[in-house]
């Protein structure tokens, strides 16, 4: 199988995405030419134009609006060119008239002589091969583009390189990237997923290996039972032996085999299914143009949402079938295919009217009309065989077509309208009806969360088991699509098989249906989708119900790195085998392809208890970093969060939430269980990184474990900190974020870990101790330590740190930060971390009383630079040295490549402490540097909790007004650069006093408060936080360098309007002051 490298995806990528903007633009300039768009005629339109223009209005109102229209006409016009360009790649672009294949080339040459455009000659030949694909009679295609618009369209054709059109996976790729843009719409707009948004969404190209290992299985595990020494088995390099298989229920002959994928999009599967299909037929003696007829019109049934995909998935199969032998002089059968997504959109009495005075055909059009009324967002769900009172399909379609041909001859604009939609209703309709041997997709993904209300109801009362995800629903109906002792083959993301939510949807599965083949792929199993977004499975289920001790066979290739490794590990990954009726004894009948009961051990829950932590619904709102808060104020409550390493006992501890209301207003106030209590907290995300819980709140990221009794918590310690916990847990949940409630369901075993926690921990547990000042347990001191002692098994002073923090703490210390350790007595801290503390309290006198200090000296202030290092020595000692400050420098990463330093401490603090400082402290500074933008000239750390408006005008018109009169009189002096800093310097001052006014855009805008709260002119709020008190510096251009800091929209919608008018969570607003001030006024009336 020739398939795309990566390099030539990613150029088809480009230019399919290029394409689709430039045709969208070319099909908008060509319909407002024409008029559609006005209710009134355009009196230059010739008489043909004038009626295309009439069929255009009436596609438009069949397909809803003009924005659809558009893209419509779009995708007509680009895939005419794209679709011509496969066959003439492949040479098989027939001349309609002396049946011989015909280049591009030859094509531009009789479009010369016909005085028309190459790529309408050679749509016109792709659409005579494919009368199905496009249908002459339908408007969109006789649009005329304006030549610069179609030159931009074939510029675009023309880079694709030839080789491109040539691989088997192309043309499905081409769907995915066309879908790039709406996809990202959608994502971005957060509004509910339904209609034709779900195609955008959830349409994912499967990989090839994916539908091979699961066709091979299923498709030719059946040939291979039929035929043990059929050579096909050769070519099937992802069959795998020592599988239960079943097929006592399928036919014995292909002819037969009823085959459909529901969810088809651009035609992977079928195409796969073609092939195998085709080579069946071969060994058993048919020719190759019968083979293909019979394929096409017994064996292949497609079903899609959208219509567009339909038509990528026909023309690939018509593609493949001529590649394969088919005579292109012969008619080719238009596949089994049907859009189950084209919605009735007419009135209900318009639609029944197409019956005329035929009752019964009226009776059953009604019933058809609320069937397919939501179509576009059902699609391939719609139960057509629980009607039972539907008439015969095929007196339906006799008298449907009967019903369509009068109409159309009487040219009745209902039946125009909605005359194709009828018959593509009809087509859906008996596909959806009928049962296959076989049902094989890759499922759209969808959790219930973003579903639109049509889709979320009627998966509520169709498929309550499995109603969590789109993709647990599609499982459900392709089963309901299978004959007893049918087959389903499917692609699936893998959460279903271990949350708690899904319980009972399992065990429904385990009971009724047999499992034959499991394969755990794991993140990176989609080339095209990076990280671990989607972790995907592969199954292949009977319809039918387990025998007694049948065998569930599994592969895990879930570690391999990507796509290529997974597809490699698949050919001889062992297969491990356990009894399928064993997996309802497992926690929650969790799918797990180990034994987990043999231990005999107790559950962890036995000894534990856990819950989910505070979700706050709007963290930008409700959430700081501990250090944008000023500790006075007692309103905020601690945070602990996720730790990011394995090892640290003391992690998380960087937030605090506002507690004002006492949660009150957040989404869901949780967890107070686990308040107060000892434990363990558990990071719910990736390799379940343990560190100890305060008892303090935590958030919903965090799993905490609370012992029953105290004294088992380092027993339960050891085992959460060990490589052993994380196996266990993975062993039944693989999800990205796995639930609290699942982080105790694996086997503990307390005697063997109380025995680890004694050896470890002869002395007990250690108390609070870090060195990190990112965490509210910090001792404040620059370079104290307080580490672990192997050998003492005891906590113990360490080395002076020089790390690449001691800089940014002994600067805070000297804009007069204080860490919440030290200014809090009832902290519980370990006794060294407490003497760190009181060793802290010795560098208090070096504190500036402002919070302001120049770089320069200024105002009879020494330097910064000197300043600094004479707190560094006092914290040092006598270990203080010229060669540890460059150790601070090398560690702080200010070296250059070759590892040298920079330059000296001054340089650093005047070009790179803010950004690393911003680094450090997750881009919310709480030391803030304003420069006037010259290496040599005003610069100055400002502490942010002391900066209101009193100390912001002290900065601008005492220090840099000293600065700026030193600049005047260096200027007399006639000294070099003066007059450089001095406009720089009086630039500065000038933006400054913009900042200190506020009027917009210099301007704090905080979204929850009403617009008579909001600040006027520089008043900042602390509770606001660092990221919007920040946006007036940043916008003034002020700031020695910018913080990773924006103002997009918040995820999420408020529950009423905000300030910004709106419920979106708007962030980058500015209002004006005179509007501050009139609803300030209006306030005060009432």
């Amino acid at each position: 199988m020739t398939v795309l490298s990566r390099e030539a995806r990613s150029a088809l990528d480009e230019a399919i995405q290029e394409a689709r903007r430039k045709a969208e633009q070319g099909a908008r300039n060509a319909l407002l030419v024409l008029g559609v768009d006005e209710e009134r005629k355009p009196g230059y339109l010739t008489a043909e134009q004038a009626e295309i223009r009439r069929q255009l209005r009436t596609e438009c109102r069949r397909l809803g609006s003009f924005d659809d229209l558009v893209r419509s006409v779009a995708y007509e016009r680009w895939h005419r060119m794209l679709f011509a360009r496969f066959l003439a790649e492949n040479s098989l672009l027939i001349h309609p008239e002396f049946r011989v294949p015909v280049t591009l080339d030859e094509c531009e040459e009789i479009a010369r002589e016909e005085g028309r455009d190459l790529w309408e000659v050679a749509g016109d030949y792709a659409a005579e091969m494919l009368p199905g694909l496009f249908r002459r009679d339908s408007p969109v295609t006789r649009v005329r583009f304006a030549a610069e618009d179609t030159m931009a369209l074939r510029s675009i054709l023309a880079r694709i390189p030839s080789e491109t059109f040539l691989a088997e996976d192309a043309l499905g790729w081409t769907y995915q990237f066309w879908q790039t843009d709406a996809k990202r719409e959608v994502n971005a707009s957060e509004r509910k997923v339904e209609g034709y948004d779900i195609c955008a969404v959830t349409q994912l190209f499967t990989e090839p290996y994916m539908v091979q290992f699961l066709l091979q299985n299923t498709l030719g595990a059946w040939w291979l039972h039929l035929h043990p020494d059929s050579p096909l088995r050769n070519e099937w390099r992802y069959y795998r032996e020592g599988v239960q298989h079943d097929f006592s229920a399928w036919p014995e002959s292909p002819a037969e085999l009823k085959i459909l994928d529901p969810c088809c999009g651009s035609g992977h599967f079928l195409v796969a299914a073609f092939h195998m299909l085709l080579a069946m037929r071969r060994e058993v003696g048919e020719e190759t143009e019968a083979a293909i007829r019979g394929i096409l019109t017994e064996n292949l049934h497609g079903l899609e949402l959208d219509p567009r995909c339909i038509q990528i998935a026909t023309f690939s199969i018509a593609l493949e079938a001529w590649k394969a032998g088919f005579p292109t002089d012969s008619y080719l059968p238009v596949p089994n295919l049907a859009c189950t997504g084209i919605p009735i959109r007419a009135k209900k009495e318009e639609w029944l009217s197409l019956a005329g005075d035929d009752g019964l055909l009226e009776g059953v059009l009604a019933q058809y009309y609320d069937l397919f009324k939501n179509a576009d967002t059902l699609g391939s769900l719609i139960r057509v065989d629980k009607q039972p009172t539907l008439v015969d399909p095929k007196t339906l379609e006799k008298k449907f077509e009967q019903a369509l041909r009068r109409e159309k001859d009487a040219a009745d604009p209902v039946a125009e309208t909605f005359g194709e939609t009828g018959e593509g209703v009809l087509k859906a309709a008996g596909l959806l009806s009928r049962r296959y041997d076989y049902v094989m997709t890759n499922v759209p993904y969808l959790t219930s969360g973003k579903q639109g209300e049509v889709l979320r109801g009627f998966i509520e009362e169709n498929h309550p088991l499995a109603k969590n995800d789109l993709a647990t629903v599609f499982l459900e109906r392709c089963l309901a699509f299978c004959r007893p002792g049918g087959k389903v083959s499917i692609v699936l993301p893998q959460n279903w098989l271990f949350l708690a939510s899904y319980k009972r949807f399992r065990e429904h599965l385990l009971k009724k249906e047999r499992w034959d083949l499991l394969v755990r792929l794991g993140p990176g199993a989609f080339e095209t989708i990076s990280g671990e977004v989607v972790k995907a499975i592969l199954l292949n289920l009977t319809h039918a119900k387990p025998p007694e001790g049948h065998l569930l066979c599994g592969l895990d290739v879930s570690e391999e790195r990507d796509a290529g490794a997974k597809a490699r590990a698949l050919l001889d990954a062992e297969i491990s085998c356990v009894e399928q009726a064993g997996q309802l004894g497992n926690p929650d009948a969790r799918i797990i392809l180990d034994d987990i009961h043999s231990s005999g051990l107790p559950l962890l829950t036995e000894f534990v208890d856990t819950s989910q932590g505070l979700k706050t619904g709007d963290d930008n709102r409700y959430r700081r970093e501990f250090w944008e808060i000023a500790y006075s104020i007692r309103s905020w409550r601690y945070y602990q969060s996720t730790t990011e390493e394995s090892q640290n006992l003391y992690d998380g501890m960087h937030y605090c939430v506002d507690w004002r209301d006492s949660g009150k207003n957040m989404a869901r106030l949780q967890g107070q269980s686990a308040w107060g209590n000892k434990g363990i907290a558990v990071s719910q995300m990736r390799e379940l990184n343990p560190t100890f819980y305060s008892g303090e709140l935590y958030d919903s990221n965090v799993g905490p474990i609370i012992p029953h009794d105290p004294s088992h918590l380092p027993a339960i310690w050891c085992f959460c900190s060990s490589p052993d916990y994380n196996i266990a847990v993975r062993k039944i949940d693989q999800s990205l974020k796995v639930t609290n409630a699942t982080l105790v369901k694996v086997p503990f075993d307390l005697p063997h870990w109380q025995k680890v926690a004694a050896e470890k921990y002869p002395h007990g547990l250690p108390a609070p101790y870090s060195n990190d000042p990112t965490q509210w347990i910090f001792h404040g001191h620059p370079c104290g330590s307080v580490i672990w002692d192997e050998e003492t098994k005891m906590l113990a002073r360490g080395p002076l740190r020089t790390d690449g923090t001691v800089l940014h703490v002994a600067i805070a210390r000297l804009l007069g930060y204080r860490w919440p350790a030290e200014l809090d007595p009832d902290m519980e801290l370990a006794d060294l971390q407490r003497e760190w503390v009181a060793e802290s309290k010795k560098l208090l006198s070096f504190a500036d009383k402002d919070g302001i200090v120049t770089i320069p000296s200024i105002r009879g202030e020494g330097r910064l630079v000197d300043r600094l290092r004479s707190l560094l020595a006092a914290a040092y000692g006598p270990a203080w040295s010229p060669h540890v400050e460059d150790e601070l420098l090398r560690q702080a990463g200010y070296t250059k490549k070759d590892g040298s330093l920079k330059g000296d401490l001054e340089g650093f603090l005047r070009d790179e402490f803010f950004a690393s400082h911003s680094r450090l402290f997750n881009n919310r500074p709480f030391i803030w540097q304003v420069w006037d933008g010259t290496k040599d000239g005003f610069s100055v750390l400002l502490n942010y909790h002391k900066l209101d408006k009193r100390n912001l005008e002290r900065l601008t018109y005492t220090y840099l007004g000293a600065w700026i009169n030193q600049q005047r009189t260096e200027v007399e002096k006639g000294l070099p650069g003066a007059e450089r800093r001095l406009a720089a310097a009086e630039d500065l001052k000038e933006r400054l006093a913009k900042i200190l006014e506020g009027e917009e855009p210099y301007d704090i805008f905080v979204r929850w408060k009403p617009l008579h709260e909001q600040p006027i002119g520089w008043d900042p709020d602390l509770n606001d936080g660092v990221r919007l008190n920040i946006r007036p510096f940043v916008k003034a251009g002020v700031l020695r360098s910018r913080p990773n800091i924006n103002w997009n929209k918040d995820r999420g919608k408020d529950p009423v309007p905000n300030a910004s008018g709106s419920v979106e969570r708007y962030n980058d607003r500015h209002f004006k002051l005179e509007e501050k001030r009139k609803a300030r006024e209006k306030v005060k009336e009432r």
